[in-house]
């Protein structure tokens, strides 16, 4: 009889530290058909290596992660400027910055979605799954950005009514009067929300974001609230940009008003009191409601003290923050000409005692805990947010007045690098840093809990991503903690032209990425393009129910 052959997919990680769910053993790792298989130390490799269609990947002296996941980014985003009729759009989108985020060990990005007006939720579904079909090169999902609870949930038939009532001339009277009692008749703007939500969720969707400020985002308390409630039935998770948006809007006023235009007054318009006063006020809407949240771009000391008393009070719910926001400072808006134009991020670069309050939030982080709760860190996850626009644009922009500079910063690429460099200060030589305001320090676990186990457990991706356990899809990140580098401009993926990371000294790349048991990077470079597929998230606040 002749031999059947092997057809089995399979690849085996030899020699690597895997880290996960909180401990770091040596161990091999067989992945089969695009699954974990089998984690274990001194694998028999022979009759494995015998067969067909096996690849064995060398991870000698690596760390063997689960896969990161960059909770939050914004690819395709477009900005809305106060007084600006049309929005400035990002030129970078999921071809090029999927690419940057696997080039740098990602395997799975959460992209928002922004409801644009007169949109539906699952109209602003649609048009996502359209920009990144066949285009991603790393896995997928969606955060809805609930824009407009009014436009949102317009139905059909009330836009067939206002259709009648500009018609007016042309129609009877009492036709007129007819739509107008239908529209009467029509369900409430929070039930049709109820309903759109139902739908997304049936698609996938366990997330939606609102936003306190912004031009042609921002939401009032009370819409959030309704929101809120709709996410309750569904027991889906609300994610939220906090600052106070009036206090913005004076404060940006006040600075113009005193002829400071340039960069440097940015900070100044958006101060650290105005998120901490907008996360307490979330957080208040959020007990109201009885539901968790997560909150955005945790970026000062004030704002943990508004979490610590939330926390205090019972509330369980999620915070993250980016690399910016622990590395960079507000020195960066000084820099000369108008190139602090690039640094423009909303909120803005915080000074080093917020940075250090962050960073020693951090080290708190239990690797073995369980995100969101009170015993564990304010801070569960490091989310990219990356947003990136053309920074000769920004700069012609910022020479008008830094308001009318489109808010974003890079960081998909570089996210683990940066943050793997900075968590080991005191191996590098103090010469060669620049700009770096690091002082904190992270085992290997808990790098790994906040990179890719934290995010996979809050957003309803674990165990089936975020683990290295049996039967996990094996999107895998072996991390090569030798290789060293200095960020360059002409290394960028990403479309816009730059990073504000140019010039800092970064140690540790992705040696080789996993993505559904696929090889797609190699030595820092992707090998393989256009590999993601959609990721399908589960509702009901996964990472409270779910024991590491």
């Amino acid at each position: 009889m002749a031999d059947t052959k092997d057809c089995t997919q399979r690849v085996i990680i030899t020699n690597g530290i895997v880290v996960s769910g909180g401990t770091e053993k040596k161990a091999d790792i067989l992945v089969e058909n695009g699954r974990i298989v089998k984690t274990k130390a001194n694998l028999l490799l022979g009759s494995l290596l015998r067969r067909a269609e096996s690849e064995l990947l060398d991870a000698e002296g690596c760390y063997v992660f689960p896969g990161f996941i960059d909770a939050f980014t914004r690819l395709g985003t477009e900005a809305f400027i106060p007084g600006e009729t049309e929005p400035v759009c990002s030129p970078d989108n999921f071809e090029s910055g999927t690419k940057a985020a696997i080039a740098g060990g990602t395997t799975s990005i959460i992209n928002c979605a922004v409801q644009k007006k007169g949109q539906s939720l699952q109209d602003a579904l649609d048009e996502q799954h359209a920009s990144a079909l066949n285009k991603s090169s790393c896995n997928y999902g969606f955060h809805i950005a609930v824009t407009s609870l009014g436009t949102a949930v317009q139905t059909d038939e009330e836009k067939a009514v206002e259709n009648k009532e500009v018609k007016e001339e042309t129609d009877t009277q009492k036709d007129v009067q007819k739509a107008k009692q239908k529209k009467e008749q029509s369900p409430n703007p929070a039930e049709v929300l109820k309903e759109q939500m139902t739908k997304t969720v049936m698609r996938g969707v366990s997330s939606y974001a609102v936003y306190m400020t912004g031009e042609n985002i921002q939401l009032s308390d009370h819409e959030i609230f309704e929101i809120l409630n709709a996410a309750k039935e569904h027991k889906a998770l609300i994610c939220c940009h906090c600052e106070n948006a009036d206090m913005v809007k004076h404060l940006v006023e006040e600075q113009l008003e005193h002829r400071r235009k340039r960069p440097s007054a940015h900070p100044l318009s958006r101060p650290p009191a105005v998120e901490a006063e907008a996360v307490g006020r979330f957080l208040t809407l959020a007990q109201l409601a009885d539901i968790p949240v997560y909150i955005l771009n945790v970026t000062a000391k004030q704002s943990l003290e508004q979490i610590k008393l939330a926390k205090k009070r019972g509330q369980n719910f999620f915070g993250g923050t980016c690399p910016h926001y622990l590395l960079l400072t507000d020195s960066s808006y000084r820099k000369g000409g108008f190139a602090g134009a690039r640094f423009i991020c909303n909120p803005p670069l915080r000074k080093k005692p917020d940075l250090k309050a962050l960073q020693k939030e951090l080290m708190r982080c239990k690797a073995d805990g369980t995100p969101g709760t009170k015993d564990n860190a304010y801070i569960d996850l490091i989310c990219s947010n990356h947003a990136v626009f053309d920074f000769a644009e920004q700069e012609k922009a910022a020479k008008k007045n830094f308001s009318k500079v489109a808010p974003g910063i890079s960081g998909a690429q570089y996210r683990a690098s940066l943050i793997f460099t900075a968590a080991h200060v005191g191996t590098e030589d103090e010469s060669e840093k620049k700009e770096l305001a690091a002082g904190f320090r992270l085992t290997p676990a808990q790098f790994s809990a906040l990179m890719s186990e934290n995010p996979a457990k809050i957003f309803g991706l674990y165990p089936g991503r975020g683990s290295l356990n049996r039967g996990a899809a094996a999107d895998i990140t072996v991390w090569d903690p030798s290789f060293s580098t200095i960020i360059d401009d002409n290394n960028n993926l990403h479309r816009g032209g730059y990073t504000p990371y140019e010039g800092i000294k970064i140690r540790g790349r992705a040696k080789y990425v996993l993505l559904n048991g696929k090889l797609c990077v190699k030595d820092g470079r992707v090998i393989e393009e256009h590999q993601g597929s959609y990721l399908f998230r589960k509702t009901g606040y996964p990472a409270f129910e779910q024991k590491t």
